[in-house]
């Protein structure tokens, strides 16, 4: 292919052809740029918005769950797992859990916390999810019934004095109140809280989270939807790299 025709889109596709056919949004926004920049002369400072723009765009592109993407030309060659058309409905749910907590794990990091996930043992693609944790221990910062009960909630980021900032539950189709009531043992922490679902769940969110019991923590929970946390991740990329690049 000639350099004047290498496009945006090419550099995306060879990436994800090098990665087994399925790359996260972390492994093309770090390696698409380097092979564009082979056959052309980047514009700008940050190639991160049209990175995402042509993922979202480009019909050779498929979304498997936010974050992660394939080739529609070679679904059919994943495997079964993580194959739209082959994988059971438990194999769909544990690639979507797994990615949010994942893109939640980087954004924290981008944000200067310190995060953690009980789950680091868990496959995600290519690497384990303790590979984005920058904690491998959950930080003691209250009594031990307190931590035997948070320490189970999907990612926690923590401030430079080991403190709860903010925690996420991801909730694609498991009870949230089960998430609530982890969330619970923070009410007496300036610890904001979020679940994080479907938009489809939000109204249901909302109507347990009126209920009697989750009143004392109602002003300090949140509802993030998956695509916000994908925009927040694209977003905060892209700042990230330019700050790097001014220091």
């Amino acid at each position: 292919m000639s350099k004047n025709t290498f496009t945006w889109s090419d550099a995306i596709e060879e990436v994800i052809r090098q990665n087994n056919n399925v790359a996260t949004l972390k492994t093309l926004h770090e390696y698409a740029p380097t092979i564009y920049a082979e056959r052309n002369v980047i514009k700008g400072l940050t190639p991160h918005k049209t990175i995402d723009e042509r993922v979202q765009r480009d019909k050779r592109f498929y979304k498997l769950v936010p974050g992660l993407y394939t080739l529609v030309a070679t679904l059919g060659s994943l495997p079964k797992e993580i194959n739209p058309n082959t994988q059971t409905a438990e194999q769909k749910e544990n690639l979507t859990h797994v990615s949010m907590q994942a893109l939640l794990l980087q954004l924290g990091q981008f944000y200067h916390y310190q995060t953690y996930t009980p789950d680091r043992k868990k496959e995600y693609i290519n690497q384990k999810l303790g590979d984005l944790a920058s904690l491998p221990e959950f930080p003691k910062f209250t009594y031990e019934r307190i931590i035997a009960r948070t320490r189970n909630i999907d990612v926690s980021w923590f401030n430079e004095r080991g403190m709860p900032t903010r925690v996420f539950e991801v909730e694609n189709s498991t009870d949230i109140k089960n998430g609530l009531s982890k969330f619970m043992e923070l009410v007496d922490f300036k610890t904001s809280m979020f679940v994080v679902a479907p938009a489809r769940r939000e109204n249901e969110f909302r109507n347990i989270l009126e209920q009697p019991t989750f009143k004392p923590i109602e002003r300090q929970v949140q509802f993030w939807n998956y695509e916000k946390v994908e925009k927040l991740f694209n977003a905060e990329r892209e700042t990230h790299d330019l700050r790097t690049q001014i220091n």
